[in-house]
């Protein structure tokens, strides 16, 4: 039964999947290289509109989008994520940290905020709280 609790039970030959949505050539190729060894890229993309279609297809465990760019924002990306792709986990990367905007992202269902410039083997300790999270059953059931 491919349910979003396939996705939950990863072990040492399946891959974690990771999606980047990111308008900073520099940051996408950046956060590729130094991610690229602990997850399986399910994508690399420049806006939200094309975020929004690689997690319809993909479908990946974790999705590290940025706040602002292009096709709609990181809003709006994560909008379409969470409703195209409820099981991935949405780490939004930004260096906007208004709060105002962060209790946007996070009322969108957006996991956590990270700043740009988080070195990798934090970012992926992140990612995987993230994962985990995603994946814990609702309370009560």
């Amino acid at each position: 039964m491919g349910s979003a609790l396939d996705h939950a039970d990863h072990t040492a030959d399946a891959p974690i999947t990771l999606l980047i949505a990111d308008d900073d050539p520099v940051a996408r190729t950046m956060l590729s290289i130094s991610l690229a060894r602990r997850f399986e890229l399910a994508g690399v993309v420049e806006d939200a509109e094309q975020a929004v279609a690689a997690a319809t297809h993909a479908r990946p465990d974790v999705a590290i989008v940025d706040v602002q760019m292009p096709g709609g924002g990181g809003l709006a990306a994560v909008r379409g994520i969470v409703q195209a792709s409820p099981h991935t986990a949405v780490v939004m990367l930004s260096s906007d940290e208004s709060d105002e905007s962060v209790r946007a992202l996070l009322t969108e269902g957006a996991a956590c905020y990270v700043r740009k410039g988080v070195d990798a083997d934090e970012l992926t300790a992140i990612l995987m709280r993230a994962i985990r999270a995603q994946n814990q059953p609702a309370a009560g059931h």
